[in-house]
C-alpha cells in the first residue's frame, strides 16, 4: 500500500499546476459570492456552480490520458517499476492520484458551494451529495481514460474515453430508455449536478454512485491486464 500512496503523492506533485488552474475556477465562484447578493442572485450562482463543477470531469480525463505517457516519455516509469513495484500497483497509484486530485477540487468546491449557495437557501447536504456524484464521475472517467492510455497516445485515449462515456448517453436518447445512462454512469452523475435546482433540493439516487465505484474497479482491472503486455521500454514521442 505504501508504494501506491507514494506514486499517488508524486502524481499530485507533478500535476500541481493543472490542479492550481482547477482551483482558480473555484476562486471565481467565491469571488461572485462576495460581490453579489446571494439571496437575490441564487440562480446565477447555482448556474456558475454547476458549470465550474463539471470542468473537473474533463480534467480527470486529461490526467488519466497523459499520466502513463508522461512517465514513459521521461523514462521515469522504468525507474519506478525497477523498485519491485508491480504494474498493478503502479496503475493503482495513478488511479489514487487522479482521485485525490479530484477530491481536492470537490472538497474545495463543496465548501465554497455551501457558503455561497447556502445563503440563498440551497441545502448544504445537497451540495455535498453533488460533490460525491462529481467525485465518483471523476474516478470512473479518469480510470477509463487511464485504461485507454495503456495502449493509445493521450489524444486518442481522451477521444476514446469521450466516445465510451458518450455512447450510453446516445443510446438513451435514441432508444428513449434512460437506463442506458447507467451502463457507464458518468453522464448520469454529471446530469445530477447539472439538473440540480432550488425547487428540487432533495438528495437523488445513490445507485449511479455505487455503479461508478464498481465500474472503476472493473476498468482498473482491465487496464492492469492490458498494461501487463505493453513493452514500456519502447520510447514514445
Amino acid at each position: 500500500m505504501k508504494p501506491v500512496l507514494v506514486i499517488a503523492i508524486n502524481f499530485l506533485r507533478e500535476q500541481r499546476w493543472p490542479i492550481l488552474v482547477m482551483l482558480l475556477w473555484v476562486l471565481l465562484l467565491a469571488f461572485l459570492g462576495l460581490t453579489t447578493e446571494a439571496a437575490r442572485q441564487g440562480q446565477d450562482l447555482l448556474f456558475v456552480f454547476k458549470q465550474v463543477a463539471v470542468y473537473v470531469i474533463a480534467f480527470s480525463v486529461f490526467f488519466g490520458s497523459s499520466a502513463i505517457f508522461n512517465d514513459r516519455r521521461s523514462r521515469r516509469i522504468l525507474s519506478v517499476l525497477a523498485k519491485a513495484i508491480s504494474r498493478q500497483d503502479y496503475l493503482s497509484g495513478l488511479v489514487l492520484g487522479i482521485t485525490m486530485a479530484s477530491a481536492i477540487y470537490c472538497f474545495t468546491l463543496g465548501i465554497t458551494g455551501v457558503w455561497t449557495l447556502g445563503e440563498a437557501g440551497f441545502p448544504a447536504r445537497q451540495v455535498w451529495f453533488l460533490m460525491v456524484c462529481l467525485l465518483a464521475a471523476c474516478m470512473l472517467a479518469g480510470t477509463v481514460s487511464l485504461m485507454f492510455s495503456t495502449f493509445l497516445n493521450p489524444f486518442f485515449a481522451a477521444g476514446a474515453t469521450a466516445a465510451t462515456m458518450g455512447l450510453p448517453f446516445l443510446l438513451s436518447h435514441t432508444s428513449g430508455n434512460a437506463e442506458w445512462r447507467l451502463v457507464i454512469p458518468v453522464n448520469a452523475l454529471a446530469a445530477a449536478v447539472l439538473k440540480s435546482s432550488f425547487s428540487e433540493p432533495a438528495t437523488g439516487s445513490w445507485l449511479p454512485i455505487f455503479l461508478a465505484l464498481g465500474e472503476t474497479l472493473v476498468f482498473w482491472f482491465v487496464a492492469a491486464r492490458i498494461f501487463s503486455y505493453i513493452d514500456i521500454a519502447v520510447s514514445v514521442d
